[in-house]
């Protein structure tokens, strides 16, 4: 690795990621400094490689098969896991250890730790598939205002007391509705882990998401509907939660941080109340689904590899993830970076109090749990809205506790089809 020299290579490297063309412009900028400034010569381009992550993956499956992926990529670590089993992507350790071009120890020790710690594969232990350079986590949205009216001081911190608050909420004749049902595993997965569970046992061998924090969150969401407290958000009404909590119908949503200056915007343009952001409710011990594509590295040949690492640790540098995070909403990886994000919030006006909202989130990270790590988890995201969820919505009288055993054994058949041959 150390022995490798790039100099008057003139080695490119490619980056697909998912986000709009006005973060793509920002990433660009960032590139073209890692160009002028790199004493290597390698040049890096960013390149829209789909609308959302999903649309990366099967973009990218289809270039593993034609054999041309890109040098690097946002990916989902069960997504890297899936690449790895078909000798795709590379292990990133020899590169974050490397002498010459890995990081310090003092650089390591200023990565939020447990960002590092979500990209740990239990399929490929030891390995490092991906790299992250910005984090989010699964939030709930509250409607400020509106809770007060209803005589809550504070947001409610058990489920107990939330499903009060959602119904008292509730008056379909307006379409007024206590929570936004969306169309997304994670939001199934961040209640299980509120209460206490788990969707992928910890080794990764099994599925367990049949627990009783399973029966229970599942057994809500059929309450939640069959007593109308709920409304569903269909797939084609995109950012529908968004806009119907901004013009002040929906009292909480459970969605992602990144989404905390859209929401903002959206307010301000809307019913403009007062708003926050907390943790889900939990049954006594506080748990956040943590959110994050990292940056992974295909195999490609040792001079484009090594490039790839160096655009990966540029922008993770603490500048550029600040920069980073202040644009785009997300969380910075580098803790010599909160203060500054915070600080630019805190002065832009269009953030107003929900800057002091995302300073939050820094001590909820503590709290962090990710889904399910391992190859395979896309079909059972699918398999947990279609065959659990969406189930339950419109069937008051399903059995839960079969809805979800049955879901359990074919998410354990599809964890075994794509488990490391």
């Amino acid at each position: 690795m150390d022995a490798i020299d790039l100099t008057g290579k003139k080695v490119t490297v490619t980056y697909w990621h998912n986000r709009p063309q006005k973060d793509q412009e920002m990433l660009q900028a960032m590139l073209d400094e890692f160009n002028k400034t790199n004493p290597y010569g390698i040049t890096a381009k960013a390149e829209i490689g789909g609308a959302s992550y999903n649309d990366v993956y099967n973009k990218i499956n289809a270039a593993i098969q034609a054999g041309a992926p890109p040098e690097i990529s946002v990916a989902y670590q069960n997504q890297a896991a899936f690449y790895r089993n078909q000798g795709a992507v590379i292990d990133l350790n020899p590169f974050i250890k490397s002498k010459k071009y890995g990081l310090s120890e003092a650089d390591l020790k200023d990565y939020f730790q447990t960002f590092l710690a979500s990209d740990a594969n239990p399929q490929f232990k030891g390995e490092v598939l991906g790299f992250p350079t910005q984090r989010s986590m699964e939030v709930m949205y509250v409607n400020m205002d509106w809770l007060k009216k209803l005589g809550y001081d504070k947001v409610p911190t058990d489920w107990k007391t939330w499903e009060e608050a959602a119904c008292k909420a509730s008056d379909p004749a307006n379409k007024k509705y206590g929570w936004a049902f969306r169309h997304d595993a994670s939001n199934f997965a961040s209640q299980v882990f509120s209460r206490g569970g788990r969707i992928l046992a910890e080794d990764g061998s099994a599925y367990v998401f049949n627990s009783q924090a399973g029966i229970d969150t599942l057994a809500m969401i059929q309450r939640m509907f069959a007593n109308k407290c709920a409304v569903e958000i269909p797939t084609s009404e995109r950012y529908g939660e968004q806009n119907r909590f901004a013009a002040g119908e929906i009292l909480f949503v459970f969605a992602s941080s990144s989404g905390l200056p859209f929401y903002q915007e959206a307010v301000q343009k809307g019913a403009k109340f007062n708003w926050d952001i907390a943790m889900l409710p939990n049954t006594g011990k506080p748990a956040v689904n943590l959110y994050g594509a990292s940056v992974s590295v295909f195999k490609t040949t040792p001079e484009k590899e090594l490039a790839a690492w160096l655009v990966i640790k540029f922008l993770g540098a603490k500048e550029q993830t600040t920069r980073w995070a202040v644009a785009t909403g997300y969380l910075p990886v580098r803790q010599s970076a909160k203060a500054d994000v915070i600080a630019a919030f805190k002065k832009d006006p269009a953030w107003g109090p929900v800057a002091d909202s995302y300073a939050k989130m820094f001590d909820w990270a503590q709290y962090a749990m990710v889904e399910s790590p391992v190859a395979g988890y896309d079909p059972v995201r699918t398999l947990i809205d279609r065959d659990v969820m969406s189930k339950v919505i419109n069937d008051p009288k399903a059995d839960v506790k079969a809805i979800l055993d049955a879901a359990v054994k074919q998410a354990n058949e599809i964890l075994k089809e794509n488990a490391p041959k």
